[in-house]
């Protein structure tokens, strides 16, 4: 220690301050002071210069106690508790009149601090910084100790700090900190802090009052890079910003009833990756937050927080969407929660009190010329699509219920095709509420060609595709359409070794495509998106698939599902009879009509009969036509032969004589001695007649042969040049459903 008593200077070197066997709390090389002559002749305490070289703080949590039951107290709260136990007591009823303070110049150089708590296992050093002070002192321009004012400057050189919890590094190259303190007036204290990390500046002044406890603050952000900031963000796998930086102009408000941040702000060069991949995850050119407003609310609050926004407009937004090989997106990989990333469930969570909504309200948000690149690995070959020049606008954008946003968007798909959308979304939950249409045109199918070789076993080789899709959803009860209209489409060769479920597309081109080479059919379907196991691209493929395998085993219920020909079951013949109900003729001849316009299939129609149900139906027919004819009814051609009134005093007679014609007179007049008269004896001839009508198989071949006919009359109606594209095949035998026997029908390629 070195004293001048006539320069009033004291110097003090080599200090160490430190707990018997435990780490310095303070070090330096060297302390000088300088005080003013003419601020002691004034009765204040005044400081011409302080200087520090090479000051060493470190701030140490230590632990008390035995495991199990530690307490935890700061080195430095030791220290003071120590000093403070060895000061002579005060005396109550003495006054004391303030001291005024003063300090012209205070600096700080090489300094180190060390930040060490091992309970949370956090061991931080910064090092060197140095710290410079201006015209500080500690009562305003009147001279009434009111707090501190003056002016600072902290270089504090590189800064790399480990953040507790997420174990994650924030790191710049320098870092300085620089401004003023003041006290405009009574009651409120000032600070002006100007913050420079590397290339960027937060220019910002902040006013308390003490008596509300209100601190409001102005803000002005310059070039401040955002990508030491990226790894911070809550993903299962490290981030990392690669560029990007953001101005602003903000003003916050700290209070007791919450906080608000509102402003302007806009976020440049943005470029995020994946680690260890080589293209962007989300990059843009520019993104304009104007005139928003957050604000948060305090925990014990029961209003919940909210953002307001007047407009963000993204210029050249890039997105990659990326689905690997298991299936997941890049998405959920990193930010679903660790259990369920991979798509297993995660575990129970206990119940805790609900927390007050967080109120979202965009009025406008608008895409301009931006990029999305979409890859799925999980097919082979991987599929990959581009979609370019896009553009988007969605006006109301809020998450509160029943309430929906507007939305419309266009781009270019695959490099020659194109996307338009447009509809409504509530975004309190979007999948459960919205009313979509999204329209792409000319797609060229090779584009595609992965789902079509990974699901269906061919090749693509050439053909456009549109689709005119529509979505709707209320309440989570999904409707949706989706027209397929593909254009000159090519099939290449099978892929081989395909292990998957075949489809015949061969068949579905020839039997689809008009004359003008093209496809048009429309694929419907319906969910509840609530469902654990819905999803709509699957129900779409599953209603897809369906289709095309039943155009090879079941053409009239592909047709029903494809070009709306009512009958799901297909086409189906009365049982015992060669004879079509009125709708299933109809829909003979609207596959007459489509057939026409589908120049490359070819038809095989195959007559059919139950062996069993049918042998059993005509034995009933022929017994109750010879009944009605007896009986005197008249029978119309092509009509199902109807179940004759037994209660009628014409059709019992009817029923006597085709019982003496096919059983005998004799057993009938045995019946009508024997049995009393009445509805009875009436059943029992009834059931002797048709049983002792015999149908042999010859007689059943022919029956399908009839039905075969009939159908193909009914096709050719309407263009009898159909009769060299229609074929009449063999007989088959069926299982009859309760629709009756259904016909059996084969498409040929032309």
């Amino acid at each position: 220690m070195s004293v001048s008593p006539l320069r009033l200077s004291f110097e003090l070197d080599g200090l160490r301050l430190a707990k018997k066997g435990s780490k310095d709390l303070l070090s330096f090389d060297k302390l000088m002071i300088n005080l003013k002559w003419t601020k002691l002749a004034l009765g204040e305490v005044g400081f011409d210069e302080i200087l520090l070289e090479k000051p060493s703080i470190t701030l140490e949590k230590i632990s008390h106690g035995s495991k199990g039951q530690q307490q935890f107290s700061w080195n430095w709260e030791e220290f003071i508790h120590a000093v403070k136990s060895n000061l002579p007591p005060s005396d109550p009823n003495s006054t004391k009149s303030p001291i005024k303070v003063s300090v012209d110049e205070l600096k700080v150089h090489g300094a180190t601090a060390h930040l060490i708590d091992p309970n949370n296992q956090l061991k931080e050093e910064l090092k060197p910084f140095s710290i410079e002070l201006i015209d500080v002192a500690n009562y305003d321009k009147n001279g009434v100790v009111t707090g501190v004012r003056g002016q600072y400057d902290f270089n504090l050189g590189g800064l790399e700090v480990l953040i507790p919890g997420i174990k994650k590094t924030l790191a710049f190259q320098h870092v300085a900190l620089s401004g003023s303190l003041d006290n405009p007036e009574p009651g409120v204290l000032g600070a002006q802090i100007n913050l420079k990390l590397d290339e960027g500046n937060i220019v910002s002044h902040w006013t308390f009052k003490t008596a509300s406890q209100i601190m409001e603050g102005k803000l002005e952000i310059n070039q401040l890079a955002t990508a030491p900031f990226i790894p911070l963000l809550p993903a299962n796998k490290e981030l990392m910003g690669m560029s990007g930086y953001i101005n602003a102009n903000l003003l916050v408000k700290v209070g007791s009833e919450g906080d608000v941040v509102s402003g302007s702000a806009q976020w440049m060069d943005l470029v995020i990756a994946e680690g260890g991949k080589k293209s962007p995850l989300i990059a843009w050119k520019s993104a304009d937050f104007r005139q928003f407003e957050f604000q948060m609310a305090k925990a014990d609050s029961a209003k919940g927080s909210s953002l307001t926004i007047d407009e963000c407009i993204v210029d050249q937004p890039n997105l990659q969407f990326e689905i690997n090989e298991e299936g997941f997106s890049n998405f959920r990989r990193l930010f679903s929660s660790p259990a369920n990333a991979d798509g297993s469930n995660s575990a129970p969570v206990s119940p805790t009190k609900p927390k007050a909504p967080f109120a979202l309200d965009i009025r406008s948000i608008n895409l301009k010329n931006g990029e999305v690149f979409f890859s799925d690995l999980a097919m082979k070959p991987n599929l990959k699509v581009d979609i370019k020049k896009f553009n988007a606008t969605l006006l109301g954008v809020s998450n509160m219920p029943d309430r929906s946003a507007t939305l419309a968007a266009d781009g270019v798909v695959a490099g020659a095709g194109s996307l338009k959308a447009k509809g409504r979304a509530s975004f309190d939950d979007p999948r459960r509420n919205h009313d979509i249409t999204v329209n792409f045109r000319n797609l060229p199918l090779t584009a595609f060609n992965p789902a079509v070789m990974t699901f269906a076993g061919y090749q693509i080789v050439g053909g456009r595709l549109s689709l005119n899709l529509n979505y709707r959803s209320k309440d989570g009860d999904l409707n949706g359409s989706n027209q397929i209209i593909i254009k000159q489409v090519k099939l290449g060769d099978e892929v081989p070794d395909f292990k998957g479920k075949k489809l015949p597309l061969g068949l579905a081109i020839a039997l689809l495509e008009d004359s003008d080479d093209t496809i048009d059919v429309t694929i419907r379907i319906a969910g509840n998106v609530d469902s654990p196991e819905f999803s709509a691209s699957g129900l779409v493929w599953q209603a897809i698939s369906n289709v095309l395998t039943n155009i090879a085993t079941a053409p009239f219920r592909a047709l029903a599902a494809l070009v709306g020909i009512s009958g799901n079951d297909g086409v189906n013949a009365v049982l015992g009879e060669a004879v079509f109900l009125s709708q299933d003729q109809d829909n003979l001849e609207k596959f007459g009509a489509y057939l026409e316009k589908r120049p490359n299939a070819n038809l095989q129609i195959n007559g059919t009969y139950d062996p069993v149900q049918d042998k059993q139906e005509l034995a009933r027919v022929r017994a109750d036509s010879a009944i009605l004819k007896d009986a005197g009814f008249k029978l119309n051609a092509g009509e199902p032969v109807p179940a004759p009134s037994l209660s009628d005093p014409r059709v019992q007679s009817g029923l006597r004589s085709a019982y003496a014609q096919y059983v005998g007179r004799i057993k009938l007049g045995q019946r009508l001695v024997m049995l009393p008269e009445g509805e009875a004896r009436n059943e029992q001839l009834h059931n002797e007649l048709i049983a002792a009508i015999e149908v042999s198989e010859t007689e059943l071949k022919e029956l399908a042969k009839n039905r075969a006919k009939l159908a193909y009359d009914m096709m050719v109606k309407g263009d009898q040049s159909l009769k060299d594209r229609i074929l009449l095949g063999d007989v088959k035998t069926v299982n009859a459903g309760k629709e009756g026997v259904p016909l059996d029908v084969e498409i040929k390629i032309k």
